[in-house]
């Protein structure tokens, strides 16, 4: 993996005591969200212009600020759109704060510390070698701190290609965008400014992303506007599919054979859309194949995607089906029954060959030669039979 540079931005408030309000007045957050921004090439000459050309349109030459959009949903899904432009990648955390009760985690350092390592942990499985940018922080934030956990939990001789620095906000648009795209999924998940306009958000940031990990990591508290039960969605069912995906993710995050981290990526893609954009929508082998290509910065081949990627995740016990219209982790009986028959009109006329190739050969030697014979083909062997 070649070295990266990621732009780091937050937001929310480290206020537990949700019945009071901040000391600006604010209301407690919900949600505490710490977001990242890799480009492909942050030395880029469109990037710089693309970005000036947003800050220009939207904010009058100003700085990219989430705050000033407000719940402006129009503007805000505009200047999403614009950035897409962009070649970047999403990285995000959101924490939800009201699940802290009884983690230890009541007091502000005991919740950042507690966030630094989830970012840390996930940023750097992602990214070993990964240079960080990040706005300097006014406060005792989550960003203060974790510039000095960094250095802490990474041997220098292992890191040293990595850096970590501050930049003042009003200088580097890549922190600015950070910081909007984190606004953008606080409107998302926050409950004190959460919009219905969050599908569109979600729809236009999904194109960027890297991965958005959640804590706790629970499916009822996540799933974006879930269909009714009924014959295309069965709750049961679906919470079986991200329970799957989940105990997966979980086993095989951290391996770093470049394989599992391909598998790791289609399958996060798959549990994100299923969970936050719609669980009944499957999804091509294109857009699959240009996420995990984009993660590992290099394309890969529908025969890589097809035997290294979703065979072995089907052979780990994740239900991923397919249709001739894609992958998706079923939601209803009729998903499980596409994967059936996609799978009969390719096994079925295998099959047939086999057995039309195996009766010519043994007509032509008289019986005396079964290609079928070896115990390895015994399973072949009694269903041609």
């Amino acid at each position: 993996m070649q070295q990266q540079t990621a732009y780091l931005s937050e937001w929310g408030n480290n206020t537990l005591d949700f019945s009071k309000k901040t000391p600006s007045g604010l209301p407690a957050t919900t949600h505490f969200i710490v977001s990242a921004i890799i480009p492909a090439n942050p030395g880029a000459p469109e990037l710089q212009t693309i970005l000036e050309a947003v800050s220009q349109r939207h904010f009058n030459g100003g700085r990219i600020d989430s705050e000033v959009v407000g719940n402006d949903h129009n503007k805000r899904k505009e200047i999403l759109e614009d950035l897409d432009e962009i070649d970047f990648r999403i990285f995000a955390l959101i924490l939800d704060k009201r699940q802290l009760s009884g983690q230890g985690l009541r007091f502000k350092g005991s919740l950042f510390k507690f966030m630094h390592g989830l970012v840390d942990r996930e940023l750097f499985n992602i990214y070993p070698d990964l240079e960080m940018i990040a706005s300097q922080p006014a406060d005792e934030g989550f960003l203060k701190g974790f510039i000095g956990y960094v250095q802490q939990s990474h041997i220098p001789n292992l890191f040293n290609e990595s850096a970590f620095g501050f930049t003042q906000l009003q200088d580097s648009l890549l922190v600015q965008t950070a910081g909007f795209i984190a606004g953008s999924l606080a409107r998302c998940y926050d409950e004190t400014v959460i919009t219905d306009q969050r599908t569109a958000f979600i729809e236009v940031l999904k194109r960027k992303l890297l991965t958005i990990k959640f804590w706790p990591d629970a499916f009822e508290h996540n799933l974006a506007n879930p269909p009714v039960p009924g014959p295309a969605y069965d709750p049961l069912l679906a919470e079986l599919s991200v329970k799957l995906a989940n105990s997966f993710l979980q086993r095989k995050s951290s391996d770093r054979a470049l394989q599992s981290i391909d598998q790791v990526s289609c399958l996060g893609y798959l549990l994100f859309h299923f969970r936050h954009i719609n669980p009944t929508r499957y999804i091509t082998s294109f857009e699959l194949m240009e996420h995990v290509g984009a993660r590992r910065g290099k394309n890969v081949s529908l025969d890589y995607f097809q035997t290294k990627v979703i065979a072995p995740l089907r052979d780990a016990g994740v239900l991923v089906a397919s249709s001739s219209r894609g992958y998706k982790l079923p939601a209803s009986h009729q998903d499980l029954y596409d994967f059936v028959s996609h799978s009969n009109t390719i096994i079925e006329p295998m099959l047939s060959r086999v057995k039309k190739f195996r009766d010519q050969i043994v007509i032509a030697t008289d019986g005396k030669l079964d290609i079928l014979a070896a115990d390895e083909y015994a399973l072949i062997r009694k269903v041609v039979d």
